[in-house]
């Protein structure tokens, strides 16, 4: 049975799916693109407030030279202004729902290693 979310736990918030086809050279720099990408969505040093888009994860597939970010925010045009603001171009982005195999969402922890560590 598969089940369809949705929504994550923030019932005003939506899920984007990022989509950017990168030539090979572009891949050698994608850690630090998405580096970018988390540090526009942490809380600001001055404010202490965080982004209005939280970017949750990415997938890289190096035989397609594509690379999928998945996002949380309240409009697509949030995600596009973040990914402005951090210099990592796009080339589309599409409401996204997570489908999970059961009915109660997988316990997954996010992966907190730095973004450089996981694309060697």
């Amino acid at each position: 049975m598969i089940t369809r979310r949705r929504r994550d736990s923030d019932a005003s918030s939506s899920l984007f799916l990022v989509e950017r086809y990168l030539p090979p050279t572009a891949a050698e720099n994608l850690a630090a693109s998405v580096a970018r990408l988390a540090k526009c969505c942490a809380p600001s040093a001055r404010s202490g407030v965080a982004s209005e888009v939280q970017y949750l994860y990415s997938a890289y597939l190096p035989t397609e030279d594509t690379c999928f970010c998945l996002f949380r925010a309240s409009t697509a045009e949030a995600v596009s202004a973040l990914n402005s603001e951090a210099d990592f171009a796009l080339d589309r982005i599409t409401a996204a729902v997570l489908l999970y195999p059961t009915s109660q969402p997988p316990d997954v922890q996010p992966d907190r290693s730095p973004p450089e560590s996981r694309l060697t």
